[in-house]
């Protein structure tokens, strides 16, 4: 693969793994179409455009990860204190992302090729939209911290976010909206999304590395692929966080709302 092409996919990647835009859709459209790439080297590029991006989450949020770490090294039985903080969220994310995902997974591979969640993400869309609006009437409204997450915000976002293994349907797009439903801020909702980016993407790429996809293509190109989505996914990460602390939360909500519609409605076309 030529450098151009790393570049262009490490950024399409670095840019909509963080946004309600599908980034393996945008990833395959742009090797496919733009590109012309070879169908068969889809799955494990896509393997190493995540790779970039996760491990540019994993960098961002290290103090974060290693504050977490400690604190259950420290107090491994306090099962309590974990479960009603960001531990217990993240694992109950997980957990729940896989008992809508897996089993989707399977069905759509087997009985649904053709399977699109496009109509689904345009009616989450519809659902923030409508979120927004409420918030914009009802102004005041009390918002929801990071510090409060718990295990039972993390049954949502995790069942939300198991639908984002359907052709169309972002995972950042799924996980933020479970987050604003459950009341918090536009900081919060998106922090604690690419925080579980982290676990989700891991297992995800365990998963479909179990049948050797990686080894079809050159492991030079797909470390260069993975850079090219650090770099890109790290500087967009910061951004986007930088900009949603100072935006309010209704206009975040409205903005998602459209951009989920606008992108669910191109993929059920």
């Amino acid at each position: 693969m030529d450098l151009f092409s790393m570049i262009i996919l490490g950024l399409v990647q670095g840019i909509t793994e963080w946004i309600p835009i599908s980034s393996k859709t945008q990833d395959t459209f742009v090797y496919l179409k733009f590109l012309n790439g070879d169908p068969n080297m889809v799955v494990p590029i896509l393997l190493y455009l995540h790779l970039g991006t996760v491990i540019a989450a994993a960098i961002y949020f290290r103090k974060e990860i290693m504050e977490l770490v400690a604190g259950f090294v420290k107090k491994p039985a306090d099962w309590k204190g974990h479960a009603d903080g960001r531990i217990g969220f993240l694992f109950t994310a997980l957990l729940f992302t896989g008992i809508i995902g897996v089993p989707l997974l399977l069905l759509e591979k087997r009985f649904f090729p053709s399977l699109d969640g496009g109509l689904l993400f345009v009616l989450m869309g519809i659902g923030l939209t409508v979120t927004g609006i409420m918030l914009m009437v009802r102004k005041g409204t009390k918002l929801r911290q990071m510090e409060t997450v718990g295990w039972k915000d993390g049954i949502l976002t995790g069942l939300l976010q198991g639908f984002s293994v359907l052709p169309g349907i972002s995972r950042a797009g799924t996980s933020t909206s479970g987050l604003i439903y459950r009341g918090f801020d536009s900081e919060s909702s998106f922090h604690l999304s690419f925080l579980l980016s982290i676990p989700t993407v891991v297992f995800a790429e365990m998963l479909l590395s179990v049948n050797g996809s990686l080894a079809s293509f050159p492991v030079a190109d797909g470390l260069m692929l993975a850079l090219f989505s650090f770099v890109f996914g790290y500087l967009t990460l910061d951004a986007l966080l930088k900009i949603v602390r100072r935006v309010n939360l209704a206009y975040v909500a409205l903005a998602l709302g459209l951009l989920m519609m606008a992108a669910g409605l191109m993929g059920a076309s």
